[in-house]
């Protein structure tokens, strides 16, 4: 008995669960900037970053918000190179796209943008590719993302061991040997980043080219998706993807097909 009532009382960790007509409610009294991750947000984790695609009926609603961005603008905001994400989500005229973590950047309209800081850090990239290149363990599956502007190691075939230690090597070099990249960690994924990357600031950004008027809406499975929960704790509407875990967020969903059905709900708000 005592068992089981502490299995009925133990607290989850982690934020609520998202409230199923919160957003629908929202989108009926104030425009809304819609933000989403791309992989574990609209898109399942794949054993290969190459074979993640967006689930059944992502394409649909992300049309439907392009033909209403009066009252959503829709951003994707990624980790992902914008030349990826453009070839794995063939998103409709009026959808953004941040990529590598808020350094590439597609607006609404098409024009593409790079912070000018990018240029200092050519050299420092250019020397964790050559470490990579000399230190990695041939045949232990680990696939390297270039993506120009930063460099991703994922580790998600390797064993745990081998991961460990080459995981802490190479981080051990991105903040002893270069001045202008950082270390950022995801899931099954440590990547050399420039410092000035952040989805917070992907997440400042476009807020500035909406308008204050909407109201900022963010969707991300990722460690890295913490900088832009982290920022959103005084306004806006922040919900983790996937399972329970100690976060910024306000509140959770379970995995993409909750997104996209939560996301469903939003566009059906909009046509009654």
């Amino acid at each position: 008995m005592a068992k089981v009532l502490r299995k009925l009382f133990r607290s989850e960790p982690g934020p609520p669960r998202l409230p199923e007509n919160l957003l629908p409610d929202l989108v009926r009294r104030s425009p809304i900037l819609l933000c989403l991750d791309y992989d574990g947000t609209i898109s399942e984790i794949a054993r290969e970053p190459r074979l993640a695609r967006p689930v059944e009926g992502v394409l649909e609603v992300l049309r439907f918000f392009a033909s209403h961005r009066d009252r959503v603008a829709t951003a994707i905001v990624s980790g992902r190179a914008l030349r990826d994400l453009r070839s794995m989500l063939p998103t409709p005229p009026g959808i953004a796209l941040a990529g590598v973590h808020g350094l590439q950047l597609l607006d609404a309209d098409g024009k593409i943008e790079v912070p000018p800081g990018i240029r200092d850090c050519r050299e420092d990239l250019e020397s964790v590719r050559a470490w990579l290149e000399h230190n990695l363990p041939a045949g232990a599956g680990f696939l390297i993302e270039n993506k120009g502007v930063a460099i991703a190691l994922h580790y998600r075939q390797v064993a745990p061991p081998i991961a460990g230690y080459v995981r802490e090597a190479f981080e051990k070099f991105i903040t002893d040997c270069t001045r202008s990249l950082q270390a950022r960690h995801g899931k099954m994924v440590i990547e050399a980043l420039p410092k000035i990357a952040s989805k917070a600031n992907a997440l400042q950004i476009l807020r500035e080219r909406v308008g204050d008027e909407f109201e900022p809406v963010y969707f991300g499975d990722d460690l890295t998706d913490e900088d832009a929960f982290t920022v959103m704790t005084s306004r806006g509407v922040s919900v983790l993807v996937g399972d329970p875990r100690p976060s910024a967020a306000r509140y959770r969903l379970a995995g993409p097909v909750e997104v996209v059905r939560t996301l469903r709900k939003v566009a059906a708000s909009l046509e009654s």
